[in-house]
């Protein structure tokens, strides 16, 4: 490690006895600690890919935190990736408070606090992963943050050439680049094996460019995971040695995958996915609409559509014709069998166009205050029940209970009577990142207790305030000869469809745009058929790490090299040929 003041910007530290080590242009095995107690908690840290910046980073978290623990007035420390920076528009102060909000948990008016009195150390990976423009952009607000937070300890990695391509400087106090290991550590510190990496070994004494490869820390970490499960990297096959040994990783993951789970091709896209959408992390549970490609959404939006149009449509019309089956013969009786063809349908249009207004909007998970929800609706219904009752007293002293102006009176009341209804429906509040389940499944799972909580609440509003509005009229002929059951029964026809809808708005659409999405996903090769079992494969076999209550790949190495398994010179051998058919 080189630590010294070449790549920042500010080259004059405070005058105490520790900092005249910057008399020098640079020093070399400094520690990470070391550097950043040095530099004041202001520290750019660079190297190549695969040297140990992350790495680096987490071994100052750890050391921050335990020292934040302990009481002594350290900062508390929060790790960003600067790849979610949402652009120059927005100021790094309020990002700094909306991601740490949004990641951890913590409420806002204590980081602005936080941040005011310097109570914060801020590390941020990632820099390396956005585009040339926007890394400059960064650079920029970074810099400007410094200078009005003076106090706040900031911790930047970055690959070298990416930060150095940039032309501009972080106004930090010092710079530590982390160098890849020379060629007779690689040699020794593989010969202390012993006969368990003979074969790497010999591979190194006859492969001047594996031995330099190999100076690289994570593939040296990954050449010996390859050659420790027994296998060997097909140099031949390929002149590109990185890819070799990448490959031969992801292969020899794969096989110690139990049976059942399946990696192939689904990996790969969604490494492609994530690195065109500049991004590092995914949520399982939205990926397949995050990930769909642009040829299948219009077939992903007309199968959503169509499973919105009969998710409402059909219970309707099932319980509409069962009711008017087995109702007793009446007048009306004959009315009611046509009106369970035509009111699905009136219903099932309106969830076509409830749904065609949301298909594509953010995949998220939602919450319900029940206890709210029913006192703003106890609120509603004592003004329906009021304007009800005031009508139905004011029909019946007039006598104009039983005649055209009655039926025009029920009608509308029965509209009103839904209103209480149709406003708790749209009253779901979608989850904070920070409030998103942290397991595979868990979010779909909070979409259905979403989804039905909301049925549930729908349906017993609408239940009730219909019955109190068909009892105001059950003396009125035009009530009474309409009606196949009782008006408490007869307010099912109402309450069904409603209720459905009320679930489509607050979880439903999303719950069925989730599943269309997954099986055309699945059905190309571009999902794993048993996702939960493969996911936590991946996790084990450490294709893939957790983060944040989401996945990431364990390095962008290997989600690079994933990623051009598709998008370069072809499908490579890792990408399992039923994957590959179902693709074509």
């Amino acid at each position: 490690m080189e630590f010294g003041i070449s790549y920042v910007a500010r080259q004059q530290l405070h005058r105490d006895p520790m900092n005249q080590l910057f008399a020098a242009e640079r020093w070399e095995s400094m520690d990470v600690n070391q550097a950043l107690e040095v530099s004041s908690g202001k520290l750019l840290i660079l190297g190549n890919s695969g040297t140990g910046k992350t790495r680096a980073l987490h071994k100052i978290m750890h050391t921050a935190i335990n020292q934040a623990t302990l009481g002594d007035h350290s900062p508390v420390p929060f790790y960003l990736h600067l790849s979610e920076w949402s652009g120059p528009r927005k100021e790094m102060w309020r990002w700094f408070v909306q991601s740490i909000h949004e990641t951890y948990g913590v409420p806002q008016r204590i980081l602005v606090q936080w941040l005011t009195d310097s109570e914060l150390m801020l590390i941020l990976d990632g820099l390396d992963e956005l585009r040339f423009r926007e890394r400059r952009e960064c650079i920029s607000a970074l810099n400007k943050f410094v200078s009005s937070n003076p106090g706040t300890q900031v911790v930047v990695a970055s690959r070298l050439n990416e930060y150095r391509d940039t032309g501009r400087k972080l106004n930090l106090k010092a710079s530590l680049v982390i160098n890849e290991i020379d060629e007779r550590q690689v040699s020794d510190f593989v010969g202390s094996f012993g006969d368990s990496l003979s074969n790497l070994n010999h591979a190194l004494g006859r492969d001047g460019q594996l031995r330099q490869l190999l100076c690289n820390p994570l593939m040296l970490r990954l050449a010996i995971s390859v050659y420790s499960a027994g296998d060997s990297p097909d140099f031949a096959a390929s002149g590109d040695r990185r890819r070799s040994i990448l490959a031969a990783y992801v292969n020899s993951a794969e096989r110690s995958m139990k049976r059942g789970a399946d990696a192939g091709m689904w990996l790969a896209f969604t490494a492609l996915g994530l690195r065109e959408q500049r991004r590092s992390l995914f949520c399982p549970d939205r990926a397949p609409v995050e990930f769909l490609p642009n040829k299948f959404k219009k077939l992903a939006e007309t199968r959503t559509l169509l499973m919105a149009f009969l998710f409402v449509a059909v219970p309707s019309f099932i319980l509409r014709l069962v009711m008017a089956l087995f109702a007793p013969e009446s007048p009306s009786k004959s009315v009611h069998l046509s009106l369970a063809f035509a009111v699905p349908i009136t219903y099932g249009s309106l969830a076509w166009m409830v749904a065609r207004g949301d298909i594509w909007a953010p995949a998220v998970a939602r919450r319900t205050s029940v206890a709210r929800s029913l006192f703003k609706f106890a609120k509603r219904l004592l003004g329906v029940l009021l304007v009800e009752g005031v009508m139905g007293i004011s029909l019946v002293l007039s006598g104009a209970a039983d005649d055209f102006l009655g039926g025009i009176c029920l009608a509308f009341l029965t509209v009103l009577a839904i209103f209480p209804a149709l406003k708790m429906a749209r009253e779901s509040q979608t989850l904070d990142p920070s409030e998103m389940p942290d397991r595979v499944g868990g979010e779909i799972s909070n979409l259905v207790r979403s989804t039905v909580t909301v049925a549930i609440l729908v349906s017993a509003a609408t239940y009730v305030t219909l019955s109190a509005a068909f009892y105001f009229f059950r003396s009125a002929s035009v009530v009474s000869q309409g009606m196949l059951y009782s008006p408490l029964l007869n307010s099912f026809f109402y309450v069904v469809p409603t209720a459905f809808i009320a679930a489509l708005r607050n979880g439903g659409l999303d719950l069925i745009r989730r599943g269309q999405c997954r099986r055309i996903m699945t059905k190309a090769g571009y999902f794993p058929r048993r996702h939960k079992t493969s996911l936590e494969e991946a996790r084990r076999v450490s294709l893939l790490v957790p983060r944040r209550g989401a996945l990431e790949f364990r390095h962008p190495l290997i989600r690079d090299y994933l990623s051009e398994c598709i998008s370069g010179d072809g499908l490579h051998p890792f990408v399992s040929l039923r994957s590959t058919q179902k693709a074509e």
